[in-house]
């Protein structure tokens, strides 16, 4: 947490921050996509400059001088095993401060932006914020949508409309 809010400060001074947030996003996606990023920044036989490289490349084709740094800083100080948890605390304090709020949605089939604009419009008006949805598609809801932000779930398949039909009869 400490690196990740020194990263913060500095980005913020440097009027780098939301940058190195999207950096920051990518590389907890790439920690998600290739596990073996994690072994090796573990990996005592790598060098420096080959984990910097790695550390680099999860971080997308092109960084800035504030995530350069952080980068080295973290090199310098033997915390690379460190390096998603930092970035996950990034994206964090980064929301916190930004006023930004994390969502899933989830529908039957792909949906068009002016409709994901409508749903997340009703959810920001709500929480004052920003919202920031990530998709997917489950053909098994049938139709409509499930919309879950922070702890809070909005149901609105036909999946689950069936399946309350469904107990009400037998009940």
């Amino acid at each position: 947490m400490r690196y990740a809010k020194a990263l913060l400060v500095y980005s913020t001074e440097n009027k780098q921050d939301e940058l190195v947030y999207e950096m920051a996003k990518v590389v907890v996606s790439n920690y998600a996509s290739y596990p073996q990023l994690r072994h090796a920044l573990e990996n005592p036989v790598l060098g420096i400059e080959q984990k910097s490289k790695l550390m680099h490349a999860a971080a997308g084709s092109k960084t800035l001088g504030a995530f350069d740094k952080f980068i080295h800083l973290m090199l310098t100080n033997k915390r690379e095993a460190y390096y998603q948890s930092t970035m996950l605390n990034y994206i964090d304090l980064y929301r916190a401060k930004s006023n930004i709020y994390s969502g899933k949605l989830i529908t039957a089939s792909q949906i068009d932006a002016a409709t994901e604009k409508k749903l997340t419009s009703v959810i920001e008006s709500q929480k004052e914020g920003k919202l920031e949805v990530q998709k997917s598609v489950n053909p098994d809801l049938i139709g409509g949508f499930i919309l879950e932000v922070d702890n809070t779930r909005w149901d609105a398949s036909i999946k689950r409309q069936l399946q309350t039909i469904k107990n009400e009869m037998y009940n």
